[in-house]
């Protein structure tokens, strides 16, 4: 058994009140503190991302004088109105008219791109691939050409946009689409003043007779529902150099009612009946289950006569998560992500607003050259705050939409993939260069998320806003290769190869790691980024039905104002059931965090610092502390701070927080606490606080600094 070591220090109370620096050494006297907030330019950045040039246009689609947005972001509820009934179909050309057409510029213009820069990508690859082999390096996936090579000029086409812009003969500003796939070497601009909205047809992300379905809470019994059942809006798979990017809108409406073109789809109402059964579609897709049959996809019985409307996807989203998994435990929803992205080089999201999304937004795995820049996520919009009469609904309960119950909403969540792909395995990484085409040579992709920048961003959203996934682990068995990590392959033009910098966090969980951390995760930077009003703010969760291992996590230069939890670092975070094997232990070890400004407000906030206790549950494990070094972490207020802590080695410089052993079991602190620190001169917050700079934020949207 791990022999535990007690700290005692004696006259607490005395010591944190004196105002004696000897106890503990204060680093800031000879500078003056850092501005948060206003940083333009970072010299350990890449280069700034910039939009296409008109030159560089390969199609130009634009919108139809029908579709025309409303001032809250929303479209009038006679675009696409919803068919009466239980069992009425929608008209396809009335609530999705844009996705083949939009689809057809974009297979287009991926098949000349091909046509001109397909083969040097492919010969870059190939040389790579066979350098990578002849080197035989041990417990190495091969990479292929690396991504950084693929930025240069010579693998972008001369043309490669595909520009979304507004009528030019009329007042159309909006597309109304279903999922769409991004070819290799593909930019999507969105002109500034243009929505894209998402098709409420449910069919457009459930097309398969046969399943998996879409738009549910439980397909069977004992089986809980999966965004993974439906078709993302955006997908890429298999790509180089793709890119979102504009001044306009994608909104997934996740706020409206659901319909279908399929009126044998088995759809849930708001009073809980549904149109019909799964298993009466699938036998006999032309016939439905009788009323009163049970139905199988979350609600309670078929209803032929049922006036109610249907479900919206953040209705599914509430009945999953809060309603039928706390009776259960076992459910979820079948909801559609915004933009899912699997094993690519080079994926870029450039100023564009990210709003209402039905589960996650921004999905990216095993992707090198991730890059997140002067984008804006807001969910939910002014749009869902104002449930118009119409298509726009309210929660079933009857509740208004807010930011605390549109379940499910991660804005970004970047992982690690589960293997590497490429002409060294049995799954080969064929570039995608339309909807239903792929060259016919491979290319590797390694499987690691690598060479990460989000900077410059502003999110609030009803879940986490930035998480690092380490939930599939692509390095060969027994290399003891984590997952992720920032210093794997790091490029050249930058710093870091994992960092979080220069943005804005409103609602949401903040920047977060894990509960997925079993491949494990490792060096991450944050700095210069404030927290307004979030859940969270700086968190680390896992739980020993995940286990792993996450290290070298660096923060720094933090403003905090307002939050529920300022910092929030868990091995405890769910009681999921442990895997077959026995349980995952997670190990949170050398966690820096320095020049950190907490604001408690008048609510107060919690401060959560656990390690992992020794036999937890009732196993013969170690303990495994949380080990953490804390300089000039500061709060306005040390009495508002909530602080629970538990299984710590840490070691404190500067630190006004009352961390002393006696505050939770285990603990071993290094260095005592003081209120000499002065919070004005840890940092300087007094402009990091903001408004959305939305004008479709229901917060306000003011752009002023004071």
């Amino acid at each position: 058994m791990t022999r535990i070591r007690f700290v005692f220090v004696a006259l607490v109370s005395a010591a944190i009140g004196c105002d004696d620096q000897s106890s503990s050494s204060v680093s800031y006297a000879s500078r003056e503190p850092y501005q948060v907030g206003v940083a333009t330019y970072d010299a350990d950045l890449p280069p700034e991302p910039r939009l296409p040039t008109e030159d560089e246009v390969c199609a130009t689609v634009e919108a139809r004088n029908s579709l025309v947005s409303r001032p809250d972001g929303a479209l009038p509820p006679e675009a696409d109105p919803s068919p009466p009934g239980a069992q009425v179909a929608a008209d396809p050309a009335v609530v999705n008219p844009d996705q083949a057409r939009i689809q057809a510029a974009l297979d287009a213009c991926g098949a000349s791109v091909d046509g001109e820069v397909g083969a040097a990508i492919m010969a870059a690859d190939a040389a790579a691939t066979a350098a990578q082999r002849a080197a035989a390096l041990p417990n190495v996936n091969i990479a292929g050409v690396s991504g950084e090579e693929l930025a240069k000029p010579m693998y972008r086409a001369s043309k490669y946009a595909v520009r979304l812009k507004k009528s030019s003969t009329g007042p159309g500003n909006a597309f109304i689409t279903g999922p769409l796939i991004m070819p290799s070497g593909l930019t999507l601009w969105i002109d500034q003043g243009v929505t894209v909205y998402a098709t409420r047809d449910v069919m457009a992300y459930s097309p398969l007779a046969a399943g998996p379905y879409c738009a549910n809470t439980a397909v069977g019994p004992g089986r809980a529902g999966s965004s993974g059942n439906c078709t993302a809006l955006f997908t890429g798979t298999n790509t180089v150099n793709t890119a979102i990017v504009g001044d306009g809108i994608v909104d997934s409406r996740a706020y409206a009612e659901i319909v279908t073109t399929n009126r044998f789809y088995p759809l849930m109402k708001v009073d809980l009946t549904c149109s019909n059964t799964y298993t009466a579609y699938a036998a006999q897709p032309s016939v439905f289950a009788a009323d009163g049959t049970p139905c199988d996809n979350g609600g309670t019985f078929v209803n032929s006569r049922a006036t109610a409307r249907n479900m919206t996807w953040w209705d599914l989203a509430w009945l999953g998560n809060v309603v039928e998994s706390g009776r259960t435990g076992s459910s979820s929803q079948s909801n559609f992500r915004m933009m899912v992205y699997n094993y690519a080089k080079n994926f870029t999201l450039y100023r564009i607003t990210l709003t209402n999304s039905a589960n996650f937004h921004v999905v990216p795995a095993g992707i090198d050259g991730f890059t997140v820049w002067g984008v804006k996520v807001l969910t939910p919009s002014l749009a869902a705050y104002a449930n118009p009469t119409g298509n726009q609904n309210p929660l079933y309960t009857g509740a208004l939409f807010a930011e605390d119950n549109v379940k499910n909403t991660d804005a970004f969540d970047p992982a690690s993939a589960s293997r590497p792909i490429g002409p060294a395995t049995t799954t080969p990484g064929r570039l995608t260069t339309g909807s239903r085409t792929s060259r016919s040579d491979s290319m590797s992709f390694d499987g690691y998320l690598k060479n990460v920048v989000f900077a410059y961003n502003w999110v609030s959203t009803g879940d986490d806003d930035f998480v690092v996934k380490g939930s599939n682990n692509p390095a060969p068995p027994g290399s003891g290769l984590p997952g992720v990590d920032g210093d794997r392959d790091a490029r050249s033009d930058r710093k870091y190869g994992l960092v979080v910098a220069h943005n804005h966090f409103y609602w949401g969980h903040g920047i977060s790691i894990g509960s997925e951390t079993n491949s494990g995760v490792r060096n991450m930077h944050a700095y210069d980024n404030s927290f307004q009003g979030s859940e969270e703010a700086l968190r680390i969760k896992s739980d020993y039905a995940r286990g792993g291992e996450v290290s070298n996590i660096w923060y720094d230069r933090i403003c905090v104002r307002g939050a529920m939890n300022s910092l929030l670092f868990t091995p405890y975070y769910s009681t999921r059931a442990l895997p077959t094997g026995g349980p995952l232990i997670p190990n949170f070890h050398d966690i820096y965090l320095s020049n950190i400004w907490i604001d408690p407000g008048s609510d107060g906030t919690t401060v959560r610092l656990e390690g992992f206790q020794e036999n937890t549950g009732g196993f013969q494990n170690p303990q495994y502390p949380l080990v953490m070094s804390l300089e000039n972490v500061v709060a306005t207020d040390p009495k508002k701070v909530n602080l629970i802590a538990s299984d710590t080695q840490l070691t404190l410089r500067g630190v006004n927080l009352y961390l002393f052993p006696s505050t939770g079991p285990r603990m071993v602190v290094n260095g005592t606490p003081t209120q000499a620190v002065a919070p004005a001169k840890v940092v300087d917050c007094r402009r990091a606080f903001v408004p959305f700079p939305s004008d479709l934020s229901p917060k306000g949207a003011t752009w002023t600094q004071p």
